[in-house]
């Protein structure tokens, strides 16, 4: 009954609450959390053992580990390990010891991004998420939203651990991570829904902004030459005609035409006078109207919505809608009445 009781009191997890786990002893919260933190030696509750709790939910998305953990006062160390870990408190403060430097991670106020290394930290009741992040892609997803050519030098200091401000002028990286956790849970009982939906490349570029925002601030684009700029256009749609049934993001569009998000914005608006988004949603429905065309008895719009990029069938229908001028049923039906 005492773990019920202090389970209770525990503040919500930031995602993932329909699926997380109660563990009542510090040993078991131990060797769960070695999934997203594997070198993790020694845990230590602050509380006394019956008031011990600690919720958690954790999954996998494309190879990016997330972990959402609400619990008791705690302490732990871990040893020298690779991963690259981003700490974001969302209820209560932690201290995070790093190469011998404290770090403290306070909901409101500061995350922390933890390099390769030994660690050691002690934490209140809390409420936080845990991103293990993958440095080489992190990497490759600052230079493409710059628009640099690859192999370019490094952007990001992934070298060292250090303190992350959650608030960066009008914009709070809390809120910005909590939209985004909202959505993950809409997909939690829908793994392949969620694997296609290309949500970790948005966390990817979040926190690319979130560790060094003073270099996508400044960052200033010189217009390139319209004919340059044209070609390189040409290759981003030729890319995106390719793959209408396949995940589609904006980081690999900047990398496919080596252009920064501002330039492929421009180039998009320029040409079409849409996002190159909006230009994939309107192929997308060009692709499935033709297909409606010719569809045969049995065929399924969702199934059809789905091959055709569109992971929510109910927004497909009022996208086809709104380009059509009719829902899909219609075009279904008219072609199964020749």
């Amino acid at each position: 009954m005492a773990i019920d009781h202090a389970s209770d009191f525990l503040p919500g997890l930031p995602f993932g609450g329909r699926i997380s786990h109660l563990d009542s002893t510090v040993q078991d919260m131990g060797l769960r959390m070695r999934f997203i933190v594997p070198g993790l030696k020694e845990c230590e509750s602050l509380v006394p053992e019956n008031e011990f709790a600690h919720r958690s939910s954790m999954l996998t998305l494309n190879g990016m580990k997330l972990a959402a953990c609400a619990g008791t006062a705690w302490r732990a160390r871990s040893e020298q390990t690779e991963n690259h870990t981003l700490v974001i408190p969302c209820v209560g403060h932690s201290t995070i010891f790093a190469a011998g430097r404290p770090l403290r991670a306070e909901a409101g106020s500061t995350a922390v991004y933890l390099s390769a290394c030994a660690r050691s930290e002690e934490a209140s009741t809390r409420s936080f998420m845990m991103i293990d992040i993958d440095p080489v892609r992190l990497e490759g997803v600052a230079q493409a939203m710059l628009g640099l050519e690859e192999q370019t030098s490094p952007v990001l200091d992934l070298l060292t651990s250090r303190e992350v401000k959650l608030q960066v002028g009008r914009v709070s990286f809390e809120i910005v991570m909590r939209q985004l956790t909202t959505v993950l849970d809409q997909f939690l009982f829908e793994p392949d829904l969620l694997e296609f939906s290309g949500l970790d490349d948005c966390f990817y570029r979040q926190i690319a902004v979130m560790l060094k925002p003073s270099l996508f601030l400044e960052h200033v684009d010189v217009k390139p030459d319209r004919g340059f700029a044209r070609r390189k256009l040409d290759h981003v749609c030729q890319y995106i005609l390719a793959r209408l049934n396949q995940p589609i993001s904006l980081t690999a569009l900047e990398q496919v035409g080596r252009m920064s998000k501002r330039s492929l914005h421009y180039a998009f608006q320029d040409r079409f006078g849409v996002t190159p988004m909006q230009w994939v949603r309107q192929e997308r429905l060009t692709l499935a109207r033709s297909q409606l065309a010719i569809a045969t008895r049995g065929t399924s719009i969702t199934a059809l919505a789905l091959s055709c990029g569109f992971t929510k069938p109910a927004r497909f229908a009022s996208y086809y809608y709104l380009q059509f001028g009719e829902l899909p049923s219609i075009t279904l039906a008219r072609a199964l009445n020749r």
